[in-house]
């Protein structure tokens, strides 16, 4: 057995350990439970108060373990800061959702500020419902059902990365509950006769942009906008994170369809076929691409490149950057705020708009709409099955195939309004 070092005493026949660290006048214990090591300060400097500390620290460790409780005890502050970095991480690395920076806010705004001092494994129902009086005094409304779903998924991030590092257990999770209002805020939409004034007025848009960064970043817009206006998909991660080993034409029936494969919000991949004109929006995009404008665009899609679509000089995050530039645009165009809700538009109207216009137009029904956006109509799933959304292509597709479409880009007899 190896001699012990004059600055060390063992304590508990040996099973936990009081030493003193450089530079530190108490003493810490180091102690093995629930199968791995922990160290910690008694908080003493005198050698016979850190023994009766010790061993008040160890046997109730282990008495925790036994009854399947956390060993250690963290403030809901330093649990949340975690969840947060870890959340921020994923962002960096592209793989984090869009609704992250929502819970961010959430944590900092409401929890961390209310709940901070509060141990993890102490938070129960109770001080939870005293959290919800303090929110909506906070907010001077009771908050709505969609912010509490936001704030509720928050929380869990909270609580999960508890689990992950020991702090509390499953069974320590209180009830969260949503007692918000259900009424639903309506959202800015775009009608048909703005939508063609905002096509129109992004060519306008372009022209006054002076050359370099800023002519390139709103020729890309206006590619973006349509895109996002003809498919339904979520700008953000969806949009942005597109790559054009994504897009790929397919046949069915004889007939040549444009297909789209999409990671949604549930990080589960969708495929999608889409209006035909929307080929000559991505081959836009291509043309101006010094490295790919040289090859054909059916050939481009059968390459698989592992290339994001959606890139103005080297800018990351495009999803930021398109949004404040379409802010300004909708300025000059003179459609930033819908006049029905009062409220000022951003790129998810485009999501609202393709919507609105594939169900008012009787193109698709709502079960089949909410696979092809990725989305869930409730009641609805319950009466329809799978559908192979191939065999619909025509509808989403609408007139005319991709040939004509690529065609009109060669002859540049595109619509004045696209």
């Amino acid at each position: 057995m190896p001699q012990k070092a004059d600055h060390t005493v063992h304590i508990l026949e040996g099973k936990a350990v009081l030493y003193q660290r450089v530079g530190s006048p108490h003493w810490h214990v180091r102690y093995k439970a629930d199968g791995r090591w922990l160290r910690t300060t008694t908080k003493q400097e005198n050698l016979k108060d850190a023994k009766s500390a010790a061993v008040d620290l160890v046997t109730n460790a282990w008495f925790r373990v036994r009854n399947n409780l956390p060993v250690t005890n963290k403030r809901f502050k330093s649990v949340a800061k975690l969840a947060i970095k870890r959340m921020e991480d994923m962002l960096a690395a592209g793989q984090g959702k869009v609704t992250y920076r929502s819970y961010i806010r959430a944590l900092n705004n409401y929890f961390i500020p209310k709940l901070g001092k509060h141990n993890i494994d102490k938070i129960d129902y109770a001080e939870l419902q005293r959290f919800n009086v303090w929110r909506i005094e906070k907010m001077e409304k009771v908050p709505t059902a969609s912010t509490l779903n936001t704030h509720n998924s928050a929380l869990n991030r909270v609580f999960d990365e508890a689990l992950m590092h020991g702090y509390m257990t499953r069974t320590q999770i209180p009830k969260i509950e949503n007692t918000g209002t259900t009424i639903v805020e309506r959202r800015p939409d775009i009608r048909m006769e703005e939508y063609v004034k905002l096509a129109r007025g992004m060519r306008s848009y372009i022209k006054l942009a002076r050359d370099g960064h800023e002519l390139d970043i709103r020729q890309l817009l206006r590619d973006y906008v349509l895109i996002l206006a003809n498919t339904g998909i979520r700008q953000g991660t969806e949009a942005t994170n597109l790559k054009w080993r994504d897009i790929t034409l397919t046949t069915s029936g004889g007939k040549e369809y444009l297909s789209m494969r999409i990671k949604g919000k549930t990080k589960k991949w969708r495929t999608i076929q889409v209006r035909h004109r929307v080929a000559r929006y991505f081959q836009r995009i291509q043309e101006r691409d010094a490295e790919l404008k040289d090859i054909e665009f059916r050939d481009l899609l059968k390459i698989g490149l592992n290339k994001t679509v959606f890139r103005s000089g080297g800018n990351k995050d495009m999803a930021t950057a398109l949004g404040r530039v379409f802010t300004r645009m909708l300025e000059h165009c003179g459609l930033l705020t819908d006049k029905h809700t009062g409220k000022n538009r951003s790129l998810y109207s485009l999501r609202h708009f393709y919507a609105t216009h594939e169900l008012t137009m009787g193109n698709v029904t709502a079960y089949q709409l909410a696979e092809h956006m990725g989305t869930s109509v409730g009641m609805i799933e319950q009466h329809y099955g799978h559908l192979d959304l191939l065999k619909l292509a025509d509808k989403f597709a609408g007139t005319g195939s991709i040939t004509e479409s690529l065609r009109k880009v060669k002859e540049n007899k595109v619509a004045t309004t696209e």
